[in-house]
């Protein structure tokens, strides 16, 4: 593994070591229930995004995609037995 040719200044290091800095986490409240949650990010406590429910309607969603998973591996499943014998 190479080595570097020459040596780096102080202020080389340190301008380049700035940006390692901790940055503190934005946390907000709720608008419904007053929960603590990070931005731009649904509640876990009541399912509010931007003063909207979201828990039920992304509840459906994933019920959707799962169920069109499971007819597609059915599918999948019976012609892969089909090629076997």
């Amino acid at each position: 593994m190479p080595l570097p040719s020459f040596r780096s200044s102080r202020s080389k290091v340190r301008r380049r070591r700035s940006h390692h800095a901790l940055k503190q986490i934005a946390v907000t409240k709720c608008a419904k229930c007053e929960a603590p949650l990070l931005p731009h990010r649904a509640c876990k406590a009541c399912g509010a995004y931007a003063d909207r429910s979201v828990k039920a309607t992304g509840m459906k969603e994933v019920e959707k995609t799962l169920v069109k998973k499971a007819k597609k591996s059915k599918k999948a499943a019976p012609a892969a037995s089909e090629v076997k014998s």
